[in-house]
């Protein structure tokens, strides 16, 4: 009777140390995968195959009737083991918070510095905070922060630079829609920075500028006798002025149209005459483009696929004598190109 109570209490006691094995393994599992240290795991699975090689031995005890001396030594044995190697879990755990807790900080101070290179200004403060709360560090994550403002500040200023710099180079060639559009993007961009203010008041004193250096050279050119370059100053000038401001310059542009429709004209009359029927071509379609609504626009039209024709056949053979006469007839008529 004595020997079967010790039996089922050293099989009691067995069974408790292998269940307490079995939970210090899936403790250990369950905290490696959370990121622990695995020393839990370690120290169930060792207790385990203790208890289990144990076993056997103790069994045998029983069976050879030992006395209850060696029994209790054994258990006391095992007792003490697994009180050990709990003991040794929990310490390496503390010991390996402190033996890498250098480590761990400079690693996140590298984290940091990437962070910072990379300018993920968010992920480098969210790192800073973590020195300064999980490790104490609270004078390194100041400075830190500081230099996280600082580069912050270098890159803005740097990309508003690149911004200006485009803005410039657009403003630069005139291209006014595209340069108010640009001012607008830049102010979204960086709606904070004084440098990026009154880029659209930039636009609109540059368009200004232009528009009084054409007025300025429209009248030199003019004045000058230069009618083409009046010419072109004043089609330049029409998508500048208002009717109002137009005004003043009507005098002018009307004397300076006269003498450019005269001019080519006579340029026309010149190369009929001289069966010159490829230049002949090329002023006729610039007088129908620039002059449509005048009378020599109209008696060009009259003539220009007879004139395409006959620098057609000029490119490969010697106009016929009919078509010659009936050209310089038409070129001599009266003189109604001159001066319409």
């Amino acid at each position: 009777m004595r020997h079967s109570t010790t039996n089922v209490l050293v099989g009691a006691v067995h069974v408790l140390l292998l269940a307490a094995s079995v939970w210090l393994v899936i403790a250990g599992r369950q905290e490696a995968a959370q990121g622990g240290s695995g020393a839990l795991l370690a120290g169930g699975i060792v207790s385990f195959i203790v208890v289990a090689a144990l076993v056997p031995l103790t069994f045998v005890l029983l069976r050879s009737r030992a006395d209850r001396t060696a029994m209790s030594d054994l258990l006391r044995r095992q007792l003490d083991l697994l009180e050990r190697i709990q003991e040794h879990t929990l310490l390496s755990d503390s010991a390996k918070h402190i033996a890498y807790r250098r480590d761990e900080r400079a690693m996140l101070a590298r984290a940091i510095e990437e962070d910072i290179a990379n300018e993920d200004w968010q992920a480098a403060t969210v790192l800073v905070n973590e020195m300064r709360e999980r490790f104490g560090y609270r004078e390194e994550a100041e400075e830190f922060l500081a230099r996280i403002d600082r580069s912050r500040a270098d890159g803005q200023n740097r990309r508003i630079t690149e911004a200006l710099d485009h803005f410039q180079m657009v403003l630069d060639s005139r291209d006014w829609a595209a340069a108010y559009a640009e001012a607008a993007r830049i102010a979204r961009l960086f709606p904070d920075s004084h440098r990026t203010r009154g880029l659209e008041q930039r636009v609109r004193k540059a368009w200004e500028g232009h528009k009084k250096t054409l007025e300025r050279e429209f009248l030199e050119a003019a004045g000058a006798g230069h009618v083409d370059q009046a010419m072109q100053l004043l089609k330049d000038l029409d998508v500048f002025l208002t009717p109002d401001e137009a005004a003043p310059l009507q005098e002018v542009a009307r004397g300076v149209i006269n003498k450019a429709r005269a001019n080519i004209g006579l340029q026309f009359k010149l190369a009929v005459q001289d069966h010159d029927w490829a230049t002949a071509v090329r002023i006729g379609e610039t007088i129908i483009d620039e002059f449509p609504n005048t009378r020599m626009a109209e008696e060009v039209r009259e003539r220009i696929d007879v004139l395409r024709a006959r620098a057609s056949q000029a490119a490969t053979m010697t106009p016929g004598p009919e078509s010659l006469a009936e050209l310089t007839a038409a070129a001599r008529g009266g003189g109604e190109l001159e001066g319409k």
